[in-house]
């Protein structure tokens, strides 16, 4: 089907305001372009699968497509649009063009590409069945559509990188802060007998276990909602956890919470167990080492890729 996009630059920090103007109207669709938190999105925290062009976007601009049917009143449509708009404030610049609608259902996906991590290589699911493998590649597949995706980050290839060294056959690793599932998808991969992913967010639980799902790995893995922080007073967790030990820990969150985290996840390492720490930005290293320190760990590498931190320790 074919349909009129009709493209609206505007401020970011108005751009949600735009959206629901164009919303009030007779759309086929819409898609927003808005870089201005990328860096705080878990699209974006995860082994660098988006493209070097994204990241350099403009982040104080924001460009809303809208799309509409050929034989919608586009005229009408956008008299109501552009004068809501000017009753706002809002500045814009606008411009037309007609498109197929695979244009814009699928064109994001050119921002992701296959990505060697160690001995991991990650593959967006859509280009599984072209790529190529190497012998003895492992392939960790991955949908950047889901919402928790997968991601741009250093603290990540970090973690994948320490697994790949620290995870041994059979083992069960805990992954506190689990996102995408994204860690313990790699440490399955790479020989764990089970994994367990926690997130506070109860979509990057259910979008870890459809992660989970593409990948074919003889371990279990299962995803929870809660926050370990406060697991004697949730239920569900409590049930869970218990008692058990896990051979490694990993957590990529960030330092204000692996600082209380090292106080308190001894209960649920095994002795001598490995203990991954990452999202931590240089200038907060000190504090986590000496968190993890006084708690009774050994810091046996620390890992730094740009202005990021992480701690291997046991």
């Amino acid at each position: 089907m074919e349909y009129i996009e009709v493209t609206l630059t505007l401020p970011s920090a108005r751009a949600q305001t735009a959206v629901d103007i164009a919303e009030m109207t007779d759309i086929g669709g819409i898609y927003l372009e808005d870089y201005s938190d990328m860096m705080d999105c878990e699209l974006v925290k995860a082994i660098n699968l988006v493209d070097e062009d994204l990241l350099n976007r403009d982040r104080t601009t924001a460009v809303m497509h809208v799309y509409f049917e050929k034989e919608a009143n586009l005229a009408e449509a956008m008299e109501f649009i552009e004068g809501r708009l000017g009753a706002e404030g809002i500045e814009y610049t606008v411009s037309y063009a007609q498109v197929e609608d695979t244009d814009w259902l699928n064109g994001w996906k050119k921002y992701y590409h296959p990505l060697p991590v160690g001995p991991i290589t990650i593959v967006p699911a859509w280009q599984v069945e072209e790529y190529q493998p190497k012998e003895g590649e492992k392939l960790l597949i991955i949908d950047p559509g889901l919402a928790f995706g997968t991601g741009s980050h250093e603290t990540t290839a970090s973690c994948i990188e320490a697994l790949a060294d620290c995870v041994a056959e059979g083992d069960a690793v805990l992954d506190v802060g689990c996102g995408s599932g994204i860690l313990s998808i790699a440490a399955l991969l790479c020989g764990a007998k089970s994994a367990l992913g926690i997130d506070i967010d109860p979509a990057a639980a259910r979008v870890s276990k459809e992660n989970a799902a593409l990948n074919p790995f003889p371990g279990q893995f299962n995803a929870l909602a809660g926050n370990i922080l406060e697991e004697d007073s949730d239920p569900v967790l409590k049930a869970e956890l218990g008692d058990r030990v896990y051979d490694l820990v990993v957590a990529n969150i960030v330092a204000d919470v692996i600082i209380p985290l090292s106080g308190s996840i001894r209960r649920h390492l095994k002795q001598g167990g490995y203990f991954i720490t990452s999202g931590i930005l240089a200038p907060r290293a000190p504090e986590v080492k000496a968190a993890l320190e006084k708690n009774g760990f050994e810091i046996l590498e620390t890992k730094q890729k740009k202005e990021w931190i992480c701690f291997i320790a046991r």
